[in-house]
């Protein structure tokens, strides 16, 4: 058995080598080549013919009817968020397709467990900022988030399962948590992430592909701040990406912005005009792809590959006076809960963000 895969393998390698006249591969493409090898080796490990030719044949039989379960199981899979090996090498193919673009940097979440070495738990030690609001000794709301959400982030929320990164939103009853040593309640339990001290970029594509939460109130986003910011900096940040936000309260947009820090006063100038009016036949909660392209001139917003925004420097600059945009960011995925959070009667509690993966890529020069 281990004789015919391994001839397998030589004979499938030896394809990719035959003749000078090719181009030397890239990484990317010796990824793709390794995991198309061990695909092929799974669906041939039956096989128990000696002869590489009917080996090759078998194998082709075999991956054609691969493709075609996978086309039938592609509404299941995507619904229950399991991704196979040969969807994961296809999306990342089709991901990957403009060659202007080199991947610098990506998560695809196919472990067990949050990559640690990328990612760090949002609220531990207030960074980048504090893990959200509680109820004080009266039952009253305490606003330390200063935006009277109803969140609070436990890192028990969030996860890494089938291929996706999961975020879990929660009503929560009795749960404590414990403020200045004392427990205090939670209304609701939520997650985030953040690559602060871990990795930051200045321009680039930045790109998740994921499924949105359900609820009214549920506030999933995919942001950027710059590297230097977190509460404890005790000034605001003098710029903010957001990638993507999605309004539980209204599925059918996306909304894409610019947050500038006006130089004449302490207040944002924010670019959050034309929003993305989703298609009749895409839906946030199943997967669709998230994206930002950056750049020295301007921020381009795209959904599922189409630019529905443009914002540029020199017009960002004109109405706040600055550019905030020539400095590393880092990354935050978070799901926050609005005020308006149960006004539906918490029909759609518990719910969650999947997050098939998140890829960051640089202009290949």
């Amino acid at each position: 058995m281990k004789k015919a895969n391994m001839l397998i393998l030589l004979g499938f390698l030896s394809l990719s080598v035959i003749g000078s006249a090719k181009p030397q591969q890239t990484f990317e493409e010796k990824n793709y080549l390794i995991e198309m090898t061990q695909e092929k080796s799974e669906l041939t490990s039956e096989n128990n013919s000696s002869s590489i030719e009917e080996n090759r044949k078998e194998e082709q039989n075999l991956l054609g009817k691969r493709r075609k379960k996978e086309n039938e199981n592609t509404s299941s899979n995507e619904k229950s968020g399991k991704k196979s090996l040969w969807s994961k090498i296809v999306n990342r193919k089709k991901s990957d397709k403009n060659e202007n673009w080199k991947l610098v940097w990506n998560d695809e979440f196919d472990s067990n467990s949050l990559d640690t070495s990328k990612w760090s738990y949002w609220g531990d030690n207030n960074i980048p900022w504090n893990a959200g609001n509680y109820l004080d000794e009266n039952g009253n709301l305490v606003d330390q988030s200063g935006f009277k959400v109803k969140h609070y982030y436990l890192k028990d929320n969030v996860k890494v399962q089938d291929g996706n990164l999961i975020i879990e939103v929660k009503k929560e009853n009795n749960k404590t948590v414990n403020i200045d040593g004392k427990q205090r309640k939670i209304l609701y339990s939520s997650g985030a992430v953040h690559t602060k001290g871990k990795f930051s970029v200045q321009e680039g594509k930045i790109e998740m592909r994921a499924a949105m939460p359900k609820g009214v109130g549920t506030w999933p986003a995919f942001w950027m701040w710059p590297e230097w910011y977190s509460q404890g900096t005790n000034k605001l940040a003098d710029g903010e990406i957001d990638i993507f936000e999605i309004y539980g309260s209204d599925l059918s947009r996306v909304t894409g912005t610019a947050h500038v820090l006006k130089t004449t006063e302490n207040r944002y100038e924010m670019f959050d005009k034309n929003d993305e009016k989703i298609k009749k036949n895409e839906d946030l909660t199943q997967f669709n792809t998230y994206a930002v392209e950056w750049d020295s001139k301007e921020i381009k917003w795209l959904f599922n590959g189409r630019v529905y925004k443009k914002r540029t420097m020199k017009e960002m600059e004109k109405k706040a006076g600055r550019n905030p945009y020539n400095q590393p960011y880092f990354i935050m995925i978070n799901v926050a809960l609005e005020n308006q959070t149960g006004s539906d009667g918490d029909v759609d509690f518990p719910t969650e963000m999947k997050v098939d993966y998140v890829r960051v890529y640089k202009k290949d020069k």
